[in-house]
């Protein structure tokens, strides 16, 4: 049943990766996700010797995944940039199915075989998980890493001849998760809070050591070398008033429950929880706090990532329910089964499933495009993964994720709260006289997202519209205009017609 599992997990990555899409905003994120780009582009620049660094010459901390883009590095100067994503994917496949033979094997002795075979079932038919590999993001690393933990605390509780050896490699898991991402101190630091709750100290205190001394250790050198204790992403996305934030991971959680199947996994949490008050299993005590941890920051971009290990955790507690109350195999199995197409749901709803060969990404076209017509340009622009990373040009990160004026600013009056998009000065851009400015263009009369730049504010500062590019999911022909010499009434005819993505330049 593992070696079954571990091909249905594969399929379904595969078929993420070659015909779906990593976000909602499916012609954004043909090819993985705009932000596993901005990651990618300090590999390159660490490959080739500019340091780690998005813009040679200077010091921003923009990524937020550490280990991960040390793993690229190498890959980057092996390979190149146009398969520098295959590299990525691969890892993350790879990630996904160790975890789900440490998981099998985990649940082997507490569920017996066909309660471990229908969990590694369930791990491997998640299409969040598929989600998440097909991202080029570091999540799978993380999902690994949480399971690591989980199991290590769970021998831990249960000490042998091999304690020492368990505490160890914890230990281990606890430094390689807080290098891994920005919040990666966050797991085994609940670990700690679990052991000393169930008087496990001596491994409390080591684990707690080690992570302390990793990210203290972490801190000093982003000092050292970036000047700020933590990643400029930190700075840039958790800010604003903390209503904003709760309102806005409140919101984000109830749709990955509704949307993704979680909702019967945290209804098991909550009824695991209820029989068991005071002496609560891991995936109990985690859920809790991490489900906290998510509504506290605002949630994320992409709404599910962060979630993705209450699905192994949440169906693992639910088997065991079912093996120790439910006597009938077939019982059990309808269950499980009933779990399997709440999980699956998403692929009939979820425009990220709406699959298709047919490839088109505006933003590795853009990139190309502009790297080629527009060599030595300084771009301004809000997503700062795939055009720069694709054209090479030096770029100003409008949202602020790579500008440490930006990212350290306040979030802007009247904006609602989207993790990593209240940060935003337009005024400090123009300041800079970027040569080009990307952004979308907003019809006439439509609502605009108060970071895109306001076309009139562009063109009293000397900037008029150059290139239009095909914003739909197909490409077209031809996919780019050129719209310097079209009237107002030719513009606005293109972006009825999908071209709603605009690349302005600096009058000379």
């Amino acid at each position: 049943m593992r070696a079954a599992a571990v091909l249905l997990l594969a399929a379904g990555c595969l078929l993420q990766i070659l015909a779906g899409y990593s976000h909602r905003d499916l012609s954004a994120h043909a090819w993985g996700s705009d932000d596993a780009y901005i990651s990618y582009r300090y590999a390159r620049n660490l490959a080739e010797g500019r340091g780690l660094v998005f813009n040679p010459g200077e010091r921003v901390e923009g990524f937020s995944n550490l280990l991960y883009v040390l793993l690229l590095a190498p890959a980057e100067a092996l390979v190149g940039p146009d398969r520098l994503y295959a590299v990525s994917a691969g890892l993350n496949l790879l990630f996904a199915a160790a975890g789900l033979v440490l998981l099998h094997g985990f649940a082997r002795p507490r569920l017996g075989d066909a309660g471990a075979g229908a969990l590694a079932v369930l791990f491997a038919l998640c299409p969040s998980l598929w989600v998440a590999v097909a991202s080029g993001l570091e999540t799978p690393l993380v999902l690994l890493l949480q399971i690591a933990t989980w199991v290590l605390v769970e021998r831990t509780l249960s000490p042998g001849e091999g304690e020492r050896r368990t505490i160890g490699f914890l230990c281990a898991v606890a430094a390689v998760s807080v290098l891994t991402r920005a919040d990666g101190f966050l797991t085994p630091l609940l670990a700690t809070a679990f052991l000393v709750l169930r008087g496990r100290r001596r491994a409390a205190f080591a684990v707690g050591a080690a992570t302390l001394a990793v990210f203290g250790g972490l801190c000093l050198w982003r000092l050292w070398y970036y000047g700020w204790p933590l990643p400029n992403t930190y700075y840039a996305k958790v800010d604003g008033p903390l209503g904003w934030r709760v309102a806005s991971g409140g919101r984000q959680l109830l749709a990955a429950a509704l949307g993704t199947g979680l909702l019967l996994y945290l209804a098991v949490f909550a009824a695991t929880a209820a029989r068991n008050l005071k002496r609560p299993a891991f995936p109990v005590v985690f859920a809790a706090a991490w489900l906290a941890y998510f509504v506290y920051v605002g949630g994320d971009f992409f709404y599910d990532r962060f979630l993705l290990v209450l699905f192994p955790m949440g169906a693992f507690l639910l088997l065991q329910l079912l093996v120790e109350k439910v006597r009938s195999r077939r019982l059990v199995a309808a269950l499980a089964g009933l779990a399997v197409v709440l999980q699956l749901a998403p692929l009939l709803s979820d425009p990220r499933f709406a699959y298709s060969l047919a490839k088109y990404d505006r933003w590795v076209f853009l990139g190309r495009f502009l790297g080629r017509e527009q060599p030595g340009a300084v771009l301004a622009i809000e997503g700062a993964g795939k055009v720069p990373y694709f054209s090479g040009l030096r770029t100003i990160d409008m949202l602020g994720l790579t500008d440490v004026h930006i990212g350290h600013g306040r979030p802007q009056q009247g904006a609602w709260f989207w993790p990593g998009h209240t940060k935003f000065n337009l005024g400090y851009v123009l300041s800079r006289r970027p040569d080009l400015i990307a952004s979308y263009v907003p019809e006439p009369g439509g609502l605009r997202p108060a970071f895109l730049p306001p076309p009139e504010v562009l063109a009293a500062a000397g900037y008029r519209l150059v290139y239009l590019v095909n914003s739909d999911e197909w490409s077209k022909q031809p996919d780019l205009f050129d719209v310097r010499k079209a009237g107002p009434d030719e513009i606005s005819r293109r972006l009825g017609q999908g071209y709603r993505y605009g690349v302005y330049g600096r009058e000379q």
